[in-house]
């Protein structure tokens, strides 16, 4: 013992070095499967088409206040979303309602969700209503350990007793199916559940934050609204921008409260932002189709994890509800966050991804082609400001920022600079060269079909010759007159102020030619 207490002394620094070292090539591994991690959480939403039933609750033999319970617990589990996590359904590993099993990629690992049915064995059909509201309320488990924050604890937290005891009687009505639980794949050290202690000690804090107090100031209905958005329906946990390591990739799962709601990226998706500054002036009819129909305001489909939220969740309650939440929503002040530290690139192709590809992916309603060389190419050549504004402004059947109402106009510039890149060109070699005019077909096709191509307005139709004989015999050149100065029911300049004359003549060119019987226009 003395002979190695003597080496040790003796070899010191050379042991402090091995150790260094073995702790330095520790703390890179687990950086790296962080890193790595991280990149395929960014990515990780897949949607197979395939959507799980709601099963029914066994109603037999239970009292009317029992089945009224029943009946609330399966509409908190609805505004809850619970299916989407608690059930696979890719491939051939698909399982019934609420077995669970889905992996839920993170930066620290793969989180399996667990068996929720009434099960004995692997499902919670032994938990008392004490456990199932300790794990609801504080996140952890009948056997002592934390949960992570994969599991939206931290909102269930707002849950009252009584719809927590609802919920679980719901869940202990359905089928109990035996299905055993798959083990976390988490990297080490995060695989230690004990080392949530930090992150709760950070984050969380059950007695401060739930249950939902009513606000006596508000009415039924707000109430009903922040109480749905606040606690079962969890909104913030994808709507919400979170604390994170480094990178905003490398998320803590815990929400940055002064930006409540403002909008955050989520699984390579944009969940935008739903306060009062964005959503306070639209219709609730408008927003309720977002809910109901599965569409963007401008008419493009919903994708990413949203279809899934309306498909499982929002068009499964009641049309009063979701006003309910609209009203309270429109009411919610946050401060907005600085502007996104992701890569420009990256931001431009999450916004095409949601907003975008609807349309340029298949060439919907005349819109280019994404990766259309010889089109974008073309368009691009027209300068890069002309684009960006018809991207900001609309125009023909594009939608003002292609419905990105949370978009500023720098993150829509970001969407055209990713499109056009595509095209086999960097964005810098069409800002170096003289921008080419575009045609007068495609000038009209981006500025003035929305007006000409709409029978709705007053304006006289593409090809209508009829319309078109009064402002013929008014002339071409008081015509111009009346376009560049906003007369006559004409915007100013015909809501294309970034065009040159040229632009403006040789579209006005394009229409007179359509609707004339004997002139050509070419000429003037």
């Amino acid at each position: 013992m003395r002979k190695m207490m003597e080496w040790i002394r003796r070899n010191r620094k050379f042991i402090y070095f091995v150790v260094f070292f073995f702790l330095l090539v520790i703390l890179i591994q687990t950086i790296n499967n962080i890193v790595i991690n991280a990149r395929l959480a960014a990515n990780s939403y897949v949607s197979t088409g395939h959507f799980p039933a709601y099963p029914q609750a066994d109603l037999k033999n239970k009292t009317k206040e029992q089945i009224a319970r029943i009946k609330r617990g399966e509409f908190l589990v609805k505004a809850g979303d619970c299916i989407a996590c608690h059930t696979l359904t890719t491939g051939s590993g698909a399982r019934a309602a609420f077995t669970g099993g889905l992996p839920m990629q993170t930066p620290f690992g793969v989180i399996y969700s667990p068996n929720i049915t009434p099960d004995k064995e692997t499902g919670i059909g032994n938990w008392t209503d004490d456990q199932f509201i300790t794990a609801m309320r504080e996140g952890v488990s009948p056997q002592g350990f934390y949960y992570y924050p994969a599991f939206p604890y931290l909102y269930f937290n707002k849950i009252t007793t009584p719809d927590l005891l609802a919920i679980k009687a719901y869940l202990d009505a359905i089928p109990a199916v035996r299905q055993e639980n798959r083990k976390n794949d988490m990297i080490w050290p995060f695989n230690w559940r004990f080392l949530q202690l930090g992150w709760r000690i950070l984050f969380f804090y059950p007695q401060r934050s739930g249950p939902y107090q009513t606000d006596p100031a508000r009415s039924a209905a707000w109430n009903e609204g922040a109480y749905l958005v606040q606690g079962p329906g969890h909104c913030a946990m994808c709507h919400t921008p979170s604390y994170y390591l480094l990178s905003p990739a490398v998320s803590l799962g815990a929400p940055i409260k002064k930006y409540d709601l403002t909008g955050a990226n989520i699984e390579g998706y944009l969940a935008p932002n739903i306060t009062k500054s964005n959503l306070g002036g639209i219709p609730d009819n408008q927003l309720l189709d977002i809910f109901t129909q599965y569409r963007l305001l401008g008419g493009s489909p919903i994708q990413g994890p949203m279809y899934e939220a309306i498909h499982d969740s929002l068009i499964q309650l009641p049309t009063q509800s979701l006003l309910s939440m609209l009203q309270y929503l429109k009411t919610v002040e946050s401060e907005l966050p600085p502007p996104s530290g992701i890569r420009a690139t990256d931001l431009g192709k999450s916004i095409y991804n949601n907003y975008c590809s609807a349309c340029h992916e298949a060439g919907i309603g005349g819109a280019p082609r994404f990766g259309d060389t010889t089109t974008w190419n073309t368009l691009a050549k027209s300068g890069m400001q002309k684009l960006y504004a018809i991207a900001i402004n609309g125009g023909g059947n594009m939608p003002a920022k292609g419905t990105c109402i949370t978009c500023n106009n720098f993150e829509i510039e970001l969407a055209v600079d990713y499109i056009v890149s595509a095209s086999g060109q960097k964005q810098e070699d069409y800002t170096a060269q003289e921008p080419v005019p575009l045609s007068g077909a495609q000038i009209y096709q981006a500025h003035c079909s929305r007006c000409h191509d709409n029978t709705q307005t007053t304006a006289p139709q593409l090809g209508d010759r009829k319309a078109w004989q009064p402002i013929e015999a008014n002339g071409f050149l008081q015509t111009y007159q009346n376009i560049v100065t906003g007369k006559k029911g004409h915007p100013d300049h015909g809501g294309c102020t970034k065009c040159t004359d040229k632009e403006i003549i040789a579209a006005l060119k394009y229409m007179m030619q359509k609707g004339s019987t004997n002139k050509n226009y070419d000429l003037w």
